[in-house]
């Protein structure tokens, strides 16, 4: 367990399961978990340093130094033997299911108290964004096709991109339906003469 941490949290253990892949500064830890864990995992840079700091602190990892003339020094991480320790005991443990906070559902859940076309593009939107993510996924594919070979990690990557694209189009097929279940309420209310 990470000294002051529960072993739930699962920030450091992106970063340990990220510097697995091989040596990475803080910056590269960010753009590669942008691409490949960001569709289901964030962090900000403003999480990434303190935690950073932590597990050098803490011996999961350790740091040095790369220094190059005219620009700032740059500090790249590695993981430790008791680092890949940590993250293979928390790999191990059993997942803890989180609930999922999702505003669109919660403002559906209220819809009756607003316009029935605000509503509808709500649902609109939701599904433009998960068209969108479908042509991210279709994009993360290709590189992950083109830049992994055989890295024995890359059927582990692709199964999670898998269930985003599951997801998405999950997502857009829900979109349709619930915005064509929309557009049949509006009509009559589009239809009726004022008194």
């Amino acid at each position: 367990m990470i000294a002051g941490l529960p072993l739930s949290f699962a920030e450091p253990m992106l970063l340990l399961g990220l510097l697995s892949l091989g040596e990475m500064s803080g910056y590269d830890l960010k753009q590669l978990s942008s691409w490949s864990v960001g569709h289901f995992w964030r962090e900000s840079y403003g999480q990434i340093y303190p935690a950073l700091k932590k597990m050098t602190s803490d011996g999961l990892i350790r740091r040095r130094t790369e220094k190059s003339a005219g620009r700032p020094d740059r500090h790249v991480y590695a993981l430790t033997a008791a680092g890949r320790k940590e993250l293979n005991r928390w790999l191990a443990r059993p997942v803890i299911d989180e609930v999922p906070r999702n505003e669109l559902l919660l403002k559906l859940f209220f819809a009756g108290n607003a316009a029935l076309d605000t509503a509808r593009e709500h649902v609109v939107e939701h599904r433009n964004r998960s068209e969108a993510a479908l042509a991210d996924y279709a994009a993360t594919r290709v590189r992950i096709e083109k830049e992994c070979g055989e890295d024995p990690q890359k059927p582990f990557w692709l199964m999670t991109l898998d269930y985003g694209e599951s997801m998405a189009r999950a997502a857009v097929e829900w979109c349709d339906a619930k915005i064509s279940q929309l557009e049949r309420a509006e009509a009559p209310v589009r239809t009726r003469k004022p008194r």
